[in-house]
């Protein structure tokens, strides 16, 4: 009686392939996994298998081919089985094979080191045959298997030691194995030359070379059985039709070196894989970037080091808010050929000296090469304030237009953005984001308009690419810490050049609504004290005083009154007002609270200011001086 062939391979080594070239050849009996190897009694089989159903079906596969009956009828004859041990199955069934030799590939063996000695004593002429592939192709395969984690439970702890463990089990017990009764063969020169690798394997296992061998999709090879029998195996076998090369390294590509462990190296080495020749995947840059993003943020906070206590906190804060901000922009809301208008700022994300009586839309484009873009939508009766402006490469301010510009009598508008001659929005080309503003003087009385954003050669959305994200990424990194340099970099000129007096500036840096003219000041007075600026309303469109932290964030305003317009704030017959800043209520009816801040910035926007604008005065006075002065007026 001829000794069985046991085909050995960790999973999606390509067993299946070479299983069904080999059941081309006459001599051979090469049917799917029958299952039986791993166990010592078939009664111990079929308590295992309870458990994995899905492969049961090899060995009746295997009958109804044997006998020529139907699945009922393999049912009865495995049924009929059950009380016979292993080793006296695999007799029955090369009594019914007569001549031909039994091929059985199992690749569970290379998870159970104890059963393929166990096989090497039950049958000590076998010949075994090792396939081995590449472990990237491999571990990528694996991973992308569905029901990988239940499938393959057993051979390892971690998917990508799959190819490890299975192959150096395989190896440890092929030393076991006299050498003229083992082979080898490599998947890719199986599907890249498969005449020469076939060739090669019959010639170890002594066997005359058939061309049978070389069509695989040819003839009854139990590939799939009949209705009623479930295949096993590799599920995409039936669909292919053809000895595919392009296989031998098209799992490769997402496949990271780095990922697999230096055992896993050293291995691939001695069956002649180098993993060292590997260029790193796509993947690999997405994971440079966010370490870089999260380098840079680790590098902020270590480096914020503010005079006061509350400066530091609210730092992390913000540095949490601009790390969010970052990513929103650049990776959810940074793709110019599907843009859409979201809210750059609001109550929980402020940079650069927000207003509380803004809303802030943006979208980002990319002109240049005749693109363009359509802006429309309806601003409602009664709205303060809609200006439209282009932001160019490296945040420099380009094209700005206000309502009376383009807004038309019943509230719509429509804009066309590009670089040539016939946008209304005209662009150098080398604009990133068109940002929309819309002031309120009362945003319970006042709605919100409406808009939209289209590119007016719309192109179709595609999955996500490692490499535009590891960029977007990378664009978030640079914004993040482009961010707080300016940021920084004003409250160190502000704190000096500012202190406790009111100069227009000029607010290029900080991404200012062009159609507004800024006076600021960097105001700072005791706990016990309080800052009175004084100052006359401009003509303008609209007027607005608000107070901000270090960060240049306003103060919550949610919670505490921190900012007035033109519409809020008490003034005299002739316009003059009268604010106090100060840490609790004096009684004043233009009382801003500084929420526990001892410093910080003061900012008067005048928006299309239609007289020349004067910076208001400061008077800084203690609590009970101020208490004494107003007592004395009454």
């Amino acid at each position: 009686m001829p000794a069985p062939i046991f085909v050995l391979g960790a999973p999606r080594s390509g067993t299946t392939l070479l299983r069904v070239m080999l059941a081309g050849h006459p001599q051979l009996f090469a049917p799917p996994e029958m299952v039986l190897a791993p166990f010592a009694t078939m009664a111990e089989r079929r308590q295992r298998l309870e458990e994995r159903f899905w492969e049961k079906g090899g060995l009746r596969r295997t009958l109804m081919e044997l006998q020529g009956i139907d699945v009922d009828q393999a049912k009865a004859v495995e049924a009929g089985l059950a009380g016979r041990t292993v080793p006296e199955v695999y007799a029955w069934l090369q009594e019914q094979l007569g001549a031909r030799i039994l091929v059985d590939k199992c690749p569970h063996l290379a998870a159970d080191l104890p059963a393929m000695r166990r096989l090497l004593r039950w049958f000590p002429q076998a010949r075994f045959v090792w396939i081995v592939r590449h472990p990237g192709s491999v571990t990528r395969s694996i991973e992308n298997m569905p029901m990988a984690e239940v499938m393959l439970q057993g051979y390892a702890p971690d998917t990508r030691e799959i190819w490890r463990h299975a192959n150096q089990n395989i190896a440890s017990f092929l030393e076991e194995v006299p050498r003229q009764q083992q082979a080898r063969i490599r998947y890719e020169d199986m599907v890249q030359d498969p005449r020469a690798a076939m060739q090669a394997l019959c010639r170890d296992l002594g066997l005359p070379f058939d061309e049978a061998l070389l069509t695989p999709y040819e003839g009854e090879r139990m590939r799939e059985g009949p209705s009623g029998a479930r295949a096993v195996g590799d599920p995409n076998m039936a669909g292919r039709g053809r000895i595919q090369p392009e296989l031998a390294d098209s799992w490769l590509e997402g496949f990271d070196p780095a990922s697999l462990s230096p055992e896993a190296h050293a291995l691939a080495r001695s069956l002649g894989y180098d993993l060292g020749a590997l260029a790193p995947p796509p993947i690999t840059a997405v994971s440079a970037a966010l370490s870089a993003l999260l380098d840079s943020v680790r590098r902020v906070e270590a480096g914020m080091h503010m005079p006061a206590d509350l400066d530091d906190v609210e730092g992390r804060r913000f540095l949490l808010r601009m790390l969010a901000a970052s990513v929103d922009l650049f990776v959810e809301e940074g793709d110019p050929d599907h843009p859409r208008f979201h809210h750059a700022e609001g109550p929980t994300r402020k940079m650069f000296a927000d207003n509380p009586d803004a809303d802030y839309w943006r979208a980002p484009i990319r002109l240049g090469e005749g693109r363009a873009y359509r802006v429309w939508g309806q601003v409602p009766p009664g709205t303060t304030y809609v200006g439209a402006l282009l932001y160019r490469r490296g945040g420099q301010v380009g094209t700005c237009l206000h309502d009376a510009a383009f807004v038309q009598a019943d509230g719509s508008f429509e804009l066309r953005i590009s670089a040539d001659e016939r946008a209304t929005l005209r662009g150098e080309g080398d604009e990133t984001a068109v940002m929309v503003r819309q002031y309120f003087c009362d945003r319970a009385a006042e709605v919100p308009i409406t808009l939209h954003i289209a590119p007016l050669e719309p192109t179709a959305a595609g999955p996500l690419q490692p490499r535009p994200l590891a960029g977007a990424l990378d664009r978030s990194r640079r914004n993040l810490e482009a961010v707080f340099e300016r940021t920084l970099a004003t409250w160190r000129m502000a704190s000096v050049g500012l202190l406790n007096r009111f100069l227009t500036m000029d607010g290029g840096a900080l991404f200012p609504t062009p159609d507004n003219t800024y006076v600021a000041c960097w105001y700072r007075f005791g706990a016990d004290q309080l800052m009175l600026v004084r100052g006359r309303l401009p003509r303008a469109r609209y007027w607005s005083f608000c107070l901000y932290n270090v960060w240049m964030e306003s103060l919550d305003y949610r919670a505490a009154r921190i900012s007035l317009n033109h519409r809020q704030v008490q003034v005299d017959a002739d316009g003059n007002y009268e604010i106090c800043l100060a840490h609790r209520d004096p009684g004043h009816e233009n009382w801003l609270d500084t929420t526990g801040h001892l410093a910080g910035y003061a900012l008067i926007r005048v928006l299309l200011a239609a007289e020349e604008v004067v910076p208001p005065t400061i008077e800084v006075l203690y609590e009970r001086e101020w208490q004494a002065r107003r007592g004395a007026l009454r």
